[in-house]
């Protein structure tokens, strides 16, 4: 077993709302005409035999996560062949100090076959913030980068994450064995990648996604996701400071299994409550928008409890079911020191989200697919 667990599946975000920012830039251009030798590059970056960078010359190298063997799964990368070694072939995944990019990257699938994916394990260099991986049920874009669609920009079936490291190949909870998601084969895949640029050096945007098959014989639920966006109709004035608070009921009994906060710069705190036959419980708070805290909700993790005095997240212990007479409620505090009003949008310090993620498996019928959506102004 291999639990190396970071954070909590999730997403973020820009939905149709914010489709014209898909590839959004704020500071120096997303760097084209940069080169290795720009970013400072020693000499003899190189490749080792199995894929990952040496010497490349950018900080994460240590992140490169080598492909499954074929049998075991496949590998999708936001990143080229090459580009240790050649300037030209590593420009577009270079983002200049001060810059941000939220951008779609178009690749297929390795599986010749339909197969369940059961395990996971993702690894981003630095500067990530979120990123989110689909499938199309069409081939839509050509293999590169291309304009993000709708689908494109929400949580899909490969899962998501806003921490560097998640690894999830094995899930240590037994009433979660046997969850997995069904890959058609050949898909068209979309990684959907946010990172930002605060250092004084160029960055390199890259990230390694491993997944591991799971017999069809041994699959039990089909996990799906938690998305509920709160504050698309953000028009946030400077000087403004207000809690912002939202409630969402599931259509079908949903189990949670886990959740965690998505919010942006001028956000100091999330909150959550489960509420059960009319009665609100707290179950999660988190207070940092660049590492928002992720949390399982099973019978064997032990999370933390919260205290804002310490400014330490935390959440209840222990399963959460919700029927649709049910609710989750959350709420974000938001601060605008900026001189612009704050909108929702993906650019951190310009726009603002109160949107809670995770992942959920059907509690009523788990291998029938549901994911726990909605979306409050």
């Amino acid at each position: 077993m291999s639990i190396r667990l970071a954070g909590v599946a999730f997403a973020a975000l820009a939905v149709a709302a914010d489709l014209g920012a898909c590839s959004a830039s704020t500071g120096p251009a997303a760097s084209v005409g940069s080169t290795s030798a720009d970013a400072g590059v020693e000499a003899g970056p190189s490749t080792l035999p199995n894929g990952c960078p040496v010497n490349s010359g950018y900080p994460g190298d240590d992140m490169c996560l080598p492909a499954p063997a074929a049998a075991e799964g496949f590998q999708l990368r936001y990143g080229e062949p090459g580009e240790y070694t050649d300037p030209t072939v590593a420009a577009p995944f270079v983002l200049d100090p001060g810059g941000e990019i939220n951008d779609c990257y178009y690749l297929m699938t390795s599986n010749t076959t339909d197969q369940y994916v059961g395990g996971f394990d993702f690894q981003m260099r630095p500067g990530s913030h979120h990123i989110i991986m689909n499938v199309n049920p069409t081939v839509q874009q050509p293999e590169g980068f291309a304009t993000c669609g709708a689908n494109d920009l929400t949580p899909g079936l490969l899962y998501s994450s806003q921490t560097p490291v998640y690894d999830l190949r094995t899930d240590p909870a037994p009433e979660n064995q046997g969850l997995a998601v069904k890959v058609p084969a050949n898909s068209q895949a979309v990684i959907n990648f946010h990172v930002i640029n605060t250092t004084s050096k160029p960055i390199l945007r890259e990230a390694w996604l491993n997944y591991f098959y799971t017999d069809a014989s041994e699959v039990k639920g089909i996990r799906g996701n938690v998305f509920l966006l709160g504050g698309l109709g953000f028009q946030i004035t400077p000087g403004t400071s207000q809690t912002y608070q939202y409630s969402c009921s599931p259509d079908r009994p949903t189990r949670i299994l886990s959740l965690a906060a998505h919010m942006h710069a001028h956000s100091s705190r999330l909150s959550m409550w489960k509420v059960i036959d009319g009665a609100a419980t707290q179950i999660y708070e988190s207070y940092s928008w660049q590492n928002p805290a992720g949390f399982s909700f099973d019978s064997v993790h032990n999370n933390p409890t919260w205290d804002r005095t310490t400014q330490t997240p935390g959440a209840t212990s222990g399963q959460i079911v919700l029927q649709p007479t049910d609710a989750l409620q959350w709420e974000c505090a938001v601060d605008n020191t900026s001189d612009v009003t704050l909108t929702f949008r993906n650019e951190v310090y310009t726009g603002e989200m109160c949107v809670v993620g995770g992942t959920m498996v059907p509690a009523d019928d788990p291998m029938n697919p549901y994911d726990f959506t909605c979306t409050l102004n």
